[in-house]
């Protein structure tokens, strides 16, 4: 089945953050999903897309991924990798040590609401970026390749670049990490770039159009859950991104926090002392929304055919509120 996509064409968003697209081959303007889209071994375009789209849709796939323009004689890509918008390098890893392989974060303090960028499986990074410096639109990273140390290796004729756009759970992420048996004997080595501390949402949409206002992206996100929780201080997620809250922080007793189906906490609401939907410690759903009950099991947001919650939501309220 050939897979086409279109750019839609919206209003004008006032100030919006200009992107550039990471590789040389240039931002698609018609044609199939399969003509820039990188598929798992599956062969199906839609397992390089944001979603529910590996394993038959039982695996989550937080970006998108981008095959190479350019190979040389050993079929190793030679795209050059370049950063989508001005920032600041946060991350760099330059060994082969996790599923990610060599990858650089940028964050974005610039942009309507500071997302990161990601870039992974680089066969290289430039030896001339180091964390802390800016960097520009279109500043080379590295190179494109199929550097992982998953499960599953990724072979040189799959060679591509993983592309993420999201937000940072916490910066007291480490400190959560290591209060979890399950970690003990496996440190922690990104720190606050370890995947689990990151929530993408779809780039692709974002990266077909020269010009996206990201709080508005992320506005726009359909509700799938509402949690509930008390608070004795507020959160980080809350600091760092207070165009998500409403209400006022520094009295909340507690919030309630809309989620999308893939656990991005898109919006916070302060709850005052005496709310009755606040529970008496910790946290609780509040909402399922009935239409992504499935999409939600899949993902692990809930227990199947229960309303309780899933391993993601779990891990995801932990590093939020720090327990």
């Amino acid at each position: 089945m050939r897979v086409g996509f279109c750019i839609l064409l919206l209003s004008s968003y006032g100030v919006a953050s200009e992107l550039t697209w990471p590789t040389p081959s240039g931002r698609p303007t018609s044609g199939s999903l399969s003509d820039f889209i990188q598929p798992t071994i599956s062969g199906r375009t839609e397992s390089g897309l944001f979603g529910m789209t590996r394993n038959d849709g039982s695996r989550f796939h937080e970006g998108i991924d981008i095959q190479p323009g350019w190979v040389d004689a050993n079929n190793e890509p030679v795209d050059p990798i370049s950063a989508v918008m001005p920032g600041q390098i946060a991350y760099i890893e330059r060994a082969v040590r996790g599923p990610y392989g060599r990858y650089v974060v940028i964050e974005h303090p610039t942009a309507e609401l500071p997302v990161y960028t990601l870039y992974a499986h680089l066969a290289s990074i430039d030896g001339g970026i180091r964390v802390g410096a800016n960097v520009v639109a279109g500043q080379v990273l590295g190179r494109m390749g199929h550097t992982s140390a998953g499960v599953e290796p990724i072979s040189v004729d799959r060679s591509h670049l993983h592309f993420e756009i999201g937000l940072r759970l916490s910066d007291n992420f480490n400190r959560w990490y290591n209060q979890q048996p399950e970690f003990r004997g496996d440190p922690n080595i990104h720190g606050n770039y370890n995947g689990l501390n990151l929530a993408g949402f779809d780039p692709l949409p974002i990266l077909l159009r020269s010009r996206s206002d990201f709080h508005m992206v992320v506005n726009n996100l359909p509700n799938a859950l509402v949690v509930v929780a008390r608070t004795s201080s507020i959160p980080d997620f809350v600091r760092r991104y207070p165009q998500l809250s409403y209400g006022t922080a520094k009295n909340a007793a507690g919030w309630r926090i809309d989620f999308t189906w893939h656990g991005l906490p898109r919006r916070w609401t302060a709850l005052m002392a005496g709310d009755p939907t606040i529970p008496p410690s910790g946290w609780r759903i509040d909402r399922v929304y009935e239409n992504y009950r499935d999409t939600l099991e899949q993902r692990k947001m809930l227990e199947p055919g229960r309303t309780i919650p899933g391993e993601t939501l779990r891990r995801t309220m932990g590093v939020l509120l720090g327990t």
